[in-house]
């Protein structure tokens, strides 16, 4: 199991983003993956995500598909902004 933070811009603020993310979960828990975190700048046009996935190449092989990519542009995020800061190897969440 692969955790990655992740990094993608927004332009149609937090409350749009959130609920396409909320809504692909079904989606992406069918491949493995899913969001444990997410939050956003304090201008909304930019959010950070702690993902889990089975396999890193999760950012090409689910978040690139031409019908996940249409969705998510429809949310406001810029796909091709979409950058992993780091895979994480411990964490926890208070």
């Amino acid at each position: 199991m692969a955790t990655m933070l992740v990094t993608i811009n927004i332009s149609k603020g937090w409350e749009t983003w959130s609920k396409m993310a909320n809504d692909l979960e079904p989606q992406m828990n069918e491949v493995g993956s899913k969001i444990l975190w997410a939050g956003c700048d304090a201008d909304e046009t930019a959010v950070y995500v702690l993902v889990e996935a089975q396999d890193p190449s999760f950012m090409k092989t689910f978040g690139e598909r031409p019908d996940i990519v249409a969705i998510r542009e429809a949310a406001g995020a810029d796909v091709s902004s979409t950058t992993t800061i780091a895979q994480i190897g411990n964490y926890f969440i208070g």
